[in-house]
């Protein structure tokens, strides 16, 4: 009975220490993804100059999310590109899709380099 009781502590230790590795993880993971978006997001439109400047990350429950806070609609356009009224197409500027790799990059490397 003992060893048992002993052995839920030490899970429940381990369990906790875990968490927060994975917390500091995803915390750097944002971090990188804000840095690199800011840094690579295009600045020469009218509406740029905002732009770069409105990445973030917020914490939701468990997860953390990266969003551009001042021109939220703008991030699908310029990473996809889209339609213009004379019917030509605006060039892609994908900015997002190489944050999002870094990131994940940054969170496997840093969960292995904390839970080993």
């Amino acid at each position: 009975m003992a060893i048992e009781i002993d052995l839920s502590k030490l899970l429940d230790q381990y369990k906790e220490e875990v968490q927060e590795k994975v917390d500091d993880a995803q915390e750097k993971a944002a971090k990188a993804a804000v840095d690199e978006l800011t840094a690579s997001s295009p600045r020469d439109s009218r509406a740029g100059k905002k732009y770069y400047r409105g990445w973030t990350s917020q914490n939701k429950g468990k997860s953390v999310t990266v969003y551009n806070k001042t021109k939220p609609s703008l991030t699908h356009l310029l990473e996809n590109g889209h339609a213009n009224r004379d019917g030509s197409r605006t060039r892609a500027i994908p900015h997002i899709a190489p944050a999002e790799k870094t990131a994940a990059d940054t969170f496997e490397t840093a969960i292995r380099k904390g839970l080993s």
